[in-house]
């Protein structure tokens, strides 16, 4: 396993992706014993302007909390990719929304389209696009375990248990994309 994660999660208002890099920061401190920090930046307006979530989880101590070095970067909307596609390391991994990207660039980063937000509605909400994607990154970086992200969304919908069994459906989708 790899010593330390730099995750940005990037979209719009109303995604989730506070939601997400909260998730992901539970699992790696209250499941795993790790450190991590989350840092969110948005526009004033609640849903439709640029949003993003850095997410650091380390085995170590984490001196600084925002990404510097981005190993993984989640874009869900158009404005979120054009952002980070010219931007990152060769090293970095990409992951977009094929359903809403669709100008994609060949900019020598390793890309990985999927459609995560029409896998969400094939779930019945659109809304849990989040986690989805969730799943993914978790898939391809192991940078939590699944076992953690799922006591973590237990334990947040807990007063909600339809929403509970939605959201770890559609991290499991995530995984198996």
């Amino acid at each position: 396993m790899k010593e330390r994660w730099e995750i940005i999660l990037s979209g719009v208002g109303g995604q989730g992706l506070i939601m997400s890099g909260a998730i992901l920061g539970e699992a790696a401190t209250v499941h795993e014993g790790r450190n991590a920090t989350l840092t969110s930046s948005y526009g004033t307006e609640t849903r439709g302007t640029f949003t993003k979530s850095d997410v650091i989880i380390s085995s170590s101590e984490i001196y600084f909390p925002e990404v510097t070095n981005a190993d993984v970067v989640l874009a869900l909307a158009p404005v979120a990719y054009e952002r980070y596609v010219t931007s990152l390391d060769k090293d970095a991994m990409l992951i977009y929304d094929s359903g809403l990207v669709t100008d994609v660039k060949d900019t020598g980063v390793k890309q990985y389209g999927y459609p995560v937000t029409d896998t969400a509605r094939r779930l019945g909400n659109a809304s849990a696009a989040n986690l989805v994607a969730l799943g993914i990154i978790v898939k391809k970086t192991g940078a939590v375990s699944e076992a953690s992200v799922v006591k973590v969304i237990e334990e947040k919908f807990s007063a909600k248990p339809l929403l509970a069994e939605l959201n770890i459906k559609a991290f499991r989708k995530g995984l198996e994309a």
